[in-house]
């Protein structure tokens, strides 16, 4: 006759937890920073609004300028293609 072994209960050790793949729900832009919370293991996070180096009001935002081009003089056609 066959007995029964009682296994032992396996104890899930903080390492062997799996982890949780995010999505996270972020309050409104309220200031540099917002909350988060993730929507499936509630986990709290401080998400900045903005890039820190990222400020167009500053003087030297030189991302807003773009190289001066050489001018192509164009030649003039009347509405039916030809040149004048």
């Amino acid at each position: 006759m066959r007995q029964r072994v009682k296994e032992p209960e396996k104890v899930i050790q903080e390492s062997e937890k799996p982890e949780c793949h995010h999505f996270w729900v972020i309050d409104e832009a309220n200031g540099p920073t917002s909350y988060g919370r993730c929507k499936y293991c509630g986990e709290k996070k401080k998400f900045l609004n903005a890039f820190p180096t990222f400020n167009p009001l500053k003087k030297n935002a030189a991302i807003f300028k773009l190289p001066r081009l050489a001018e192509i003089p164009v030649e003039k056609t009347d509405t039916r293609g030809r040149m004048r």
